[in-house]
């Protein structure tokens, strides 16, 4: 069995007196894909916040390879390894579509603020590197052609596709993805799941926060399924889709 690299322990979130999250734990394994389904306000986004730094847990921690991450600013979190999407598209509409991945890369430059300011040869050379390393993450989520575009000009779709690629630009070891289905029709809700695929193929681990439970099945190797901000249920898709309580109280059951 793989090994976990990423660890939630006990984790609550409490905002005022509402509690978002009550005592979530699991573990995920490096390499696979782990879905983190639920219904509308189960807590699933605020688990995403919690794990990238966006927001502290009230109580318990996070862990990547070990080491404890909850507490972290999401900047530092970046560095350590962990890339996110998120819920509603946020590009950088006036910026071009390789610009936009070309900031996923900011975790992985060497120059000093000194060098930039002078305008060095080490400093133009690693924007160029940074540039062409963008446009082959470009090229990875289909969207090489669209490189020059104004990012504010193309579909929703495919501003769910930049992010992605600006997330990969990051290298991460995790990658977080909160709903990138949302809005795209089948054709492209099936790409989106072979492009998963094949980020997970690359060795790096997914977490993907989805309501399209067609796609979830598909690629899941493992769910969690949360229900009033707490676990309600672990296991494999074949495992969820016969937990009783989960039809209850997600899936649905069958008249």
């Amino acid at each position: 069995m793989a090994e976990i690299i990423l660890e939630a322990a006990g984790i609550r979130k409490e905002f005022g007196g509402l509690i978002a999250l009550n005592n979530v734990d699991f573990g995920v394994r490096r390499g696979s894909i782990t879905a983190v389904i639920g219904p509308n306000g189960a807590g699933k986004t605020t688990l995403i916040n919690v794990m990238t730094g966006v927001t502290p847990p009230t109580a318990g921690a996070i862990a990547l390879n070990g080491l404890t991450i909850s507490g972290l600013k999401s900047h530092d979190i970046a560095r350590l390894g962990i890339a996110r999407t998120f819920q509603t598209a946020q590009v950088f509409g006036t910026m071009t579509v390789l610009e936009n991945v070309m900031v996923g890369r900011h975790t992985k430059t060497g120059c000093g603020m000194i060098a930039s300011a002078l305008s060095l040869g080490r400093m133009r050379r690693e924007e160029k590197a940074i540039g062409d390393k963008a446009l082959y993450y470009l090229d990875m989520v289909g969207l090489g052609d669209l490189a020059q575009q104004p990012a504010a000009s193309v579909p929703i779709g495919t501003q769910r596709l930049l992010e992605i690629g600006r997330a990969l630009a990051a290298e991460p070891s995790v990658m977080l993805l909160d709903e990138p289905a949302a809005g795209l029709n089948t054709q492209e809700t099936r790409a989106l799941g072979q492009l998963i695929g094949t980020i997970r193929d690359r060795g790096i681990t997914v977490i993907i926060v989805e309501h399209d439970m067609e796609l979830v099945m598909d690629i899941a190797d493992e769910i969690l399924v949360l229900n009033f901000g707490s676990r309600l249920a672990w296991g494999t898709p074949e495992q969820i889709q016969a937990n009783p309580q989960v039809i209850e109280v997600y899936l649905g059951r069958d008249e």
